[in-house]
């Protein structure tokens, strides 16, 4: 609920700062929403053709449909309920689990996609306050290994008896990209909003950059932080987003694949700009498993441009950042 309400207020913030150039100028504005990957998707499309967030909201259907863990028949069902037999994928859907293997390689595992019988222990939306005994968390790690899942020739998948992936921690992302590709060239400018992560096809009819709020993880109703960007994508991952407090221990949806616990870590929040929200997704995540320190050795040494705010509430941007997006810091 917490990330809902996060991304809730960054869209009114955007939608507020581009409706005054929206109403000085023809270009029309559509805007729709669905419900999708547990999260509410609001698509905003500036001078677009018509029918188009239809088409959107259509793909986005499909995608769930596709990659969704918990849909009978999706690619990834019929992978974790395979066996261990090799699985036939949609292209789409082995391009994201080989980029998916890349970025695990890359964080030494602080992102992981065999983290599903972890996942699966825990309960952070339902109200249960669900978590498992030290003894299932222990025998379930052995179930994590990225390196284990294999992706074969013609968009084949072998994951072995027991194991289990999720994409909920790089799925959006991807999807989120392909719908920007998609507004391109049929819309003036969009803003597509997943929830945490929000794409800016574009620019503001005006001609500037939209402005991107970071939630204050502190007060999620405001923001800490103001980001400017023109075609480009802010993908925020924080500890406040899920999480409950069961014997005086406040635990968080973001699990270190190492421990199958919420992880220890120094930061609230991970917030990364760049042109691939796939991307970005996935590095947000491992930043928080990593800690300030370790995310920001992992944010430069791959070139990625990233705002953290740890758990003092103290805004940290990577070197370089403010001379590709002006940042502004709210104190």
């Amino acid at each position: 609920m917490k990330r809902i309400l996060c991304a809730l207020m960054v869209l009114m913030m955007l939608l507020g700062l581009s409706g005054c150039a929206a109403a000085n100028t023809t270009v029309e504005k559509t805007t729709a929403t669905g419900f999708y990957f547990d999260t509410v998707v609001t698509l905003t499309i500036y001078g677009g053709e018509e029918g188009l967030t239809d088409t959107l909201l259509a793909e986005c259907d499909r995608y769930e449909k596709l990659l969704s863990k918990t849909i009978e028949g999706s690619d990834v069902s019929r992978i974790n309920n395979a066996h261990g037999e090799t699985v036939t994928v949609d292209a789409e859907t082995w391009q994201i689990l080989k980029r998916a293997k890349e970025i695990s390689d890359l964080t030494g595992h602080a992102f992981s996609v065999t983290i599903a019988p972890l996942t699966a222990m825990w309960d952070f939306t339902g109200g249960t306050m669900r978590m498992p005994t030290d003894e299932e968390r222990i025998a379930a790690l052995s179930l994590v290994d990225d390196d284990k899942l294999v992706l074969g020739e013609n968009n084949t998948v072998t994951l072995p008896e027991g194991m289990e992936i999720d994409l909920g921690g790089i799925a959006k992302g991807y999807i989120a990209d392909q719908l920007a590709a998609m507004v391109r060239g049929k819309a003036k400018s969009a803003l597509l909003n997943f929830g945490g992560n929000v794409y800016a096809v574009g620019e503001k009819t005006d001609g500037s950059a939209f402005r991107v709020g970071i939630c204050d993880p502190t007060n999620t109703s405001t923001q800490r932080a103001v980001v400017q960007v023109k075609d480009r994508t802010v993908v925020t991952s924080g500890t406040y987003e899920r999480f409950f407090v069961k014997n005086g221990v406040t635990y968080h949806h973001i699990l270190d694949p190492k421990t199958g616990s919420s992880a220890v870590t120094d930061l609230t929040s991970a917030t990364i700009v760049g042109t691939s929200s796939m991307d970005a997704d996935a590095f947000a995540t491992a930043c928080i498993v990593l800690g300030k320190e370790g995310a920001l050795k992992l944010l430069e040494d791959n070139g990625l441009d990233g705002v953290l705010i740890d758990t003092d509430n103290q805004v940290t941007a990577t070197s370089g950042f403010a001379d590709h997006y002006p940042l502004s810091v709210v104190e």
